[in-house]
């Protein structure tokens, strides 16, 4: 008799577990997806770059930052660092040099030192996002990416030039499909620089 019962109870038990199962298909399907990790930032192969960025300027005794937003344009012949707020000043980078216009001015020569700090943000966030490794390491000790908490990956640059060093101070690069945040510390005053970036709007 035990043997005979024996193949109904498996039935009833593989019946519940299908019960079960059935049952279970809406909480799995309500449990979030796992996003795909990112990709190394060695992997980032862009020819031309249209971002729009904030930075705020961490000031030693300033209770607030001061924040300036603009637009970062890259390619393979200049690099267009344009502030718009709270000033409109453009500054563009070329194999020839460094020129800066005020609201619409002309374009004036600038010197070294005294858009220092400018250039090397601009031309540093520019490989970064074209991923040219080779032309940021012939300016900067290049760390090996760090994976964050967020699953997001951190890449340390740290200046070869000691005047760029005192001047600049370490790069921190945070981001995940591209760069998302920059952040410049280690300057003399102790001020920071926090630069976030975002796609630009189209016709901007």
């Amino acid at each position: 008799m035990g043997d005979a019962a024996r193949p109904a109870r498996k039935a009833v038990a593989m019946a519940r577990l299908s019960v079960f199962a059935i049952a279970a298909l809406p909480l799995l399907a309500a449990l979030p997806v796992m996003a795909a990790p990112c990709p190394s930032p060695k992997d980032i192969q862009v020819a031309e770059v249209n971002r729009a960025f904030v930075q705020e300027r961490h000031i030693k005794g300033l209770s607030k930052p001061l924040v300036s937003r603009g637009e970062l344009q890259a390619d393979a012949e200049r690099i267009i660092w344009h502030m718009k707020d709270p000033f409109d000043v453009k500054t563009v980078i070329t194999s020839d040099g460094i020129t800066e216009s005020v609201s619409g001015g002309p374009a004036q020569p600038v010197g070294a030192g005294a858009g220092e700090l400018g250039a090397s943000v601009a031309r540093s966030a520019a490989a970064l996002m074209r991923g040219q490794w080779d032309e940021l390491s012939s300016l900067f000790n290049v760390s090996s990416p760090s994976t964050l908490e967020s699953g997001e990956w951190e890449v340390l640059l740290t200046p070869l030039n000691e005047r760029m060093q005192q001047a600049v101070g370490d790069i921190e690069v945070t981001g995940c499909a591209d760069v998302e945040r920059i952040e410049i510390g280690g300057e003399g005053s102790g001020d920071r620089h926090v630069i976030t970036f975002a796609n630009a709007e189209p016709g901007q």
